[in-house]
């Protein structure tokens, strides 16, 4: 993180931290302080002294997140924002305050805003659009590069082709909100069809992949430049099952649907 801030002018400079970072000191100040905590306590939840400088650009990133106010000097207070993510009260509602965090940073919001729904550019491109568009110096715009991404992906709003490129999401992934113990368990995070785009990669990754057998039923569909798409389908589905592989497929359709680019 470049932090001599003294070099740039205001705004120049990324957050001190980025999105995965506030979204866990959220957590603990509602944790250990119930969503309200006074210099001291924060202090501690920081691990860092008041009087350092640390703790005041954590503080100053909580708030430009809209994550915490300060209602009085010396007291912070967790916005709704920031109880929407310590304390959600649904996975949409989760999913859109880490959104809604991420983009209340004005740089962020502009690339959001100029390729949502489109692949990112590679990297030397987006610092180019970051520093012309955005108005950042050279010597800051890898590290807003870097720190975008990092947090799309917090948020939700970052998908991995599979292929070396990324496409950005105008709508944040749902999932079902898991423990890590749970990550391998039968009934891992399933996709919401009311997301839009709905991505499938994360519940892919979260489950335990068997090997494909020769039961079941086995497709695969040529596709342009002697591509395929390949998938299997169990034999001998529970109800359970039946259910769970046409919701998955629902979420399969708008991907595909996103992922979809205009004949040359």
């Amino acid at each position: 993180m470049a932090n001599n801030s003294e070099r740039f002018k205001k705004g120049s400079l990324p957050p001190f931290i980025g999105l995965a970072e506030a979204v866990s000191l959220v957590a603990r100040i509602y944790e250990q302080a119930g969503g309200r905590a006074n210099y001291d306590l924060l202090s501690r939840i920081f691990d860092n002294s008041q009087s350092s400088s640390s703790f005041i650009k954590k503080l100053a990133a909580l708030k430009a997140y809209g994550l915490v106010t300060e209602p009085t000097k010396g007291d912070v207070e967790l916005s709704d924002s920031g109880m929407a993510i310590a304390a959600p009260t649904s996975d949409d509602a989760f999913a859109l305050a880490k959104r809604d965090a991420l983009l209340r940073i004005e740089v962020y919001n502009k690339l959001h805003a100029r390729h949502k729904g489109k692949l990112l550019p590679a990297d030397e491109f987006l610092r180019n659009i970051i520093e012309q568009d955005c108005g950042i110096p050279r010597e800051l715009s890898s590290q807003w590069a870097r720190d975008f991404k990092d947090g799309a992906r917090i948020a939700g709003l970052l998908h991995d082709r599979g292929d070396g490129r990324l496409q950005l999401m105008e709508s944040p992934v749902v999932s079902k909100a898991v423990s890590p113990g749970d990550s391998l368990r039968s009934d891992s995070p399933t996709i919401t069809p009311a997301s839009a785009p709905v991505l499938i990669e994360r519940s892919m990754q979260q489950s335990s992949l068997a090997p494909v057998s020769a039961s079941g039923l086995n497709y695969k569909r040529e596709l342009s430049g002697g591509r395929l798409a390949v998938f299997s389908i169990p034999d001998q589905l529970t109800s359970k099952d039946a259910q769970r592989l046409k919701e998955f497929f629902e979420g399969v359709g708008k991907l595909i649907d996103s992922l979809v680019q205009e004949d040359n």
